[in-house]
């Protein structure tokens, strides 16, 4: 190679460049190796698998996944062993997500949207083991409410709650438990129903008694006491504040969507 100064002679290359382009041309063939063992030759154009297996909880948010099943459209986008398959409750939901299909279980399915944080985190999970997790898709956005039992309708309770707080500790005063009931610990209607509560100086931890209800139980999801007999409000974080002074924002920060298409993180190749 001829080199005279700093000027390189044609069709030269400098050594520098050589080795840095050498290291690059290295590094994609090692990708391309892990990306397709078998070589080029053998890549699909569609799906690497055929199908997996994928939980719901009897929800209307559930509705894209049933219906995608129901008209074809796995099949059609080259899925066509993808399983829908009903699930108890959230916590079933969890177990199962953890097991994987490979060990009966699922590979994902829409969940509360804080669940794939506190999945990804260990929070929630056994031992405290994260489960990595991909949110593929917001499902549902809002149209929530907070149903509150028929014994409290003279409250005329609505998007402020601190009218619950005598009613709430006159129970507690004649020794009868207050029930908050809700979907899952840390989930989206946990959430909501706690920030709704504490905008209204009830104590979510000391003055009631929060319980985990399965969402497809005749009592609906974040629910107020246990009578069939409810009211609906209009109780909702993105409501706007009631005129009577409720300490509630136009936004908070709770108002995630209730539910989202999580799927596991694929395990990296040993």
């Amino acid at each position: 190679m001829k080199k005279t100064g700093k000027t390189i002679a044609r069709g030269s290359v400098d050594r520098r460049e050589f080795l840095k382009k050498s290291a690059s041309t290295a590094a994609l063939f090692a990708a391309a190796k892990f990306a397709l063992p078998a070589g080029a030759a053998f890549a699909q154009s569609g799906p690497e698998v055929k199908g997996t297996k994928l939980g719901y909880i009897a929800l209307t948010d559930a509705s894209p996944l049933i219906i995608a099943q129901e008209k074809g459209f796995y099949a059609k986008h080259g899925l066509p062993e993808m399983e829908i398959l009903k699930q108890a409750s959230w916590g079933a939901t969890r177990d199962n997500m953890a097991l994987g299909t490979k060990a009966n279980g699922i590979d994902g399915g829409h969940i509360l949207r804080p669940k794939v944080h506190l999945y990804s985190t260990g929070a929630v999970m056994q031992n405290k083991q994260p489960l990595p997790m991909y949110t593929m898709l917001n499902l549902n956005e809002d149209g929530q409410a907070i149903s509150v039992a028929a014994e409290y309708k003279d409250t005329n309770v609505k998007l402020d709650a601190s009218a619950l707080k005598a009613a709430f500790a006159k129970k507690k005063a004649e020794g009868k438990e207050v029930k908050v009931a809700m979907t899952f610990p840390g989930g989206t209607h946990d959430l909501w129903i706690r920030y709704w509560l504490a905008a209204g100086g009830i104590d979510p931890d000391k003055d009631v008694s929060t319980i985990v209800v399965p969402p497809p139980t005749p009592s609906v999801s974040a629910s107020l006491g246990t009578s069939n007999s409810s009211i609906r409000t209009s109780v909702s974080p993105r409501s706007p504040p009631a005129s009577s002074g409720s300490s509630i924002p136009k936004k908070s920060s709770v108002c995630a969507p209730t539910s989202s298409m999580p799927i596991r993180k694929p395990r990296k190749r040993s």
